[in-house]
Formats: structure tokens, sequence, C-alpha cells
């Protein structure tokens, strides 16, 4: 797995859970308090237009707070 692979499915993963509803989030363990019900968008430094050549996300929370998660390989 590749940095772009990595990316692409930490994306779909926060995508999915940032859409199901109630019952589909206790299912998976997680509360509708949870952190990951308030995201809104999750986008790649690509699609956002970040200026870096590493792989990553640009998160937008409820809230329009944005967060962003570089993807380094370290080995």
């Amino acid at each position: 797995m590749n940095e772009n692979e990595l990316q692409d499915a930490i994306k779909s993963l926060l995508e999915e859970l940032a859409f199901m509803d109630d019952e589909d989030r206790a299912d998976a363990g997680l509360d509708s308090a949870s952190a990951l019900a308030d995201v809104q968008r999750v986008r790649t430094f690509e699609e956002e237009g970040v200026l870096t050549n590493n792989a990553g996300l640009v998160i937008t929370m409820a809230d329009s707070t944005e967060w962003q998660l570089t993807i380094v390989r370290s080995r």
C-alpha cells in the first residue's frame, strides 16, 4: 500500500461514517455524540488544492472547522 492508497481508504471510511444514521452508528459501536458524527466533508489535498507533495486529507466538521491529516510513510 502506498500513501495515496491509504489516503483513499481513510477518506472512504470517514465518508461512510459521516453519512451513517444513528442506528448504523450504534451498530458500529459509535454514539451519536461521537466527533465522527460531525464530519461534513472529506477531500484530498489534491482536491482542495493544498500546495504539498504529501498525500493527505482536509476534513471539514459541522461547525466549519477544518483539520488537515498528512500521510507520510515512515518506513
